[in-house]
């Protein structure tokens, strides 16, 4: 078996009690807000995650928490941590 070498978000929008009317061209609408999903990664020792975020200004600081969690960092081309710590403390 392969490994997975992929760490996995889904970002889910709710789509319910909308008021919208679509126009000509289908378009489907969604609002601002839903779920973000990590997905188990044995590999990694990534667990299953879900957080609720309530606006696109949410979604960012929601994937870093969440790498957090799951003691994630991510690097930059130049080598240099991009997200903070996980042992920092959360307040």
């Amino acid at each position: 078996m392969k490994d997975n070498k992929t760490i996995a978000i889904t970002l889910r929008f709710w789509t319910n009690n909308l008021g919208v009317v679509s126009d000509a061209k289908k378009q489907t609408a969604c609002w601002d807000s839903g779920m973000a999903i990590m997905e188990k990664n044995i590999a990694k020792s990534i667990k299953h995650s879900t957080a609720p975020f309530n606006c696109y200004e949410d979604i960012l600081p929601l994937i870093k928490e969440l790498f957090r969690k799951n003691r994630v960092f991510v690097v930059s081309a130049n080598r240099l941590p991009r997200v903070l710590s996980h042992r920092r403390r959360v307040k």
